[in-house]
Formats: C-alpha cells, structure tokens, sequence
C-alpha cells in the first residue's frame, strides 16, 4: 500500500472592500445599484402575476403575492423619471426587497450583477461626469459611484427612502 501526504498550504485570504450592492438597469445604458442586505431575492414574473390596482400611483405595477407574502412591485425606472417599463412584455425582472417587516418589489430592465464599493465612493451626483438623474429621483438616491468601465455612473438607491415614499395619490 502506498503512503499518501496531504500537503495543506496557507493562503493569504484578501480582504474584500466595501459593501455588496445589486446592480440594477433601468434603462439599456443606466444602472442604479441597492445594498445586498436590502435584496430578499430576484424573480422574472410573467403578467398574469400582478393583480392591479385602482387609483393607485402611476408607477405602481400592482401587488404579487410571492412565497406567502403579498406586496407591491413597482416600475423603478418610472418613480425616477426615466421612461416607464413597457407594458406589453410578457415577463419583468423584479429584485424584491426587504426593509424591515415590509417587503417591495422593484421593476427594472434586467438584474444585472454584485458590486462592492465603500460609502466614501459615494458621492453626489453633480461631482461625476456622465449623470442623467432626472431632478425627481434626487430622494430616492444616496449619491452616485463611478462605474467600473470608469465610462459611466451607477446611482445608489436609498432602499429605505423608496419604501417610505408615500405613493398616494
């Protein structure tokens, strides 16, 4: 029989900087990203999933209920002033979130990926070149970041600020 060594080596483990974020595309060349912590999941919903509502704000969809829980998924690119998600797609990309006990479900264009960056890399976005916040989406955001491209921003949103934004109408 043979003698068999297992040669255990330490590798230097690299710390990972800054916080986790969900980037997110509300239009074909505009990202905003939300803190992971925020993000319960990420679903794509055909139509007939979303029951709506009467006199309700325009940019909520209507309500699912997902996993035994019923909340409101809303187009986030239309609550920021870009143009609204078309309405004829038959599915939509939904990051759900969860702030506190409540749970929200944001429309977009598509999920795209995990970036990690610090909340000193967050700044306003009349610093970064290459901004297109619309003037409504200002307290829905904490700042913005420069993409890693280094040729275009990514709006951070203030998960919170949208769950608290009163959508009466």
């Amino acid at each position: 029989m043979s003698n068999l060594t297992i040669e255990l080596r330490e590798e230097k483990s690299q710390a990972i900087a800054g916080l986790p974020y969900l980037s997110l595309y509300v239009e074909r060349n505009i990202n905003v990203a939300v803190q992971l912590k925020f993000v319960r999941e990420t679903l794509t919903l055909g139509g007939d999933r979303f029951t709506q509502m009467p006199n309700v704000h325009s940019c909520l969809i209507g309500l699912v209920e997902h996993r035994s829980n019923v909340f409101w998924v809303l187009d986030l690119p239309q609550l920021l002033g870009f143009e609204s998600l078309d309405s004829t797609t038959v599915e939509k990309h939904i990051a759900v979130l969860q702030i506190a006990d409540m749970f929200l479900g944001l429309a977009v264009y598509s999920v795209s990926r995990v970036l990690r960056f610090t909340e000193t890399d967050i700044v306003s976005p009349l610093v970064l070149p290459n901004t297109k916040a619309a003037l409504q989406s200002v307290p829905f955001l904490k700042g913005c970041v420069m993409a890693p491209d280094g040729n275009n921003s990514i709006y951070v949103l203030d998960a919170e600020a949208i769950a608290n934004f009163n959508f009466a109408i």
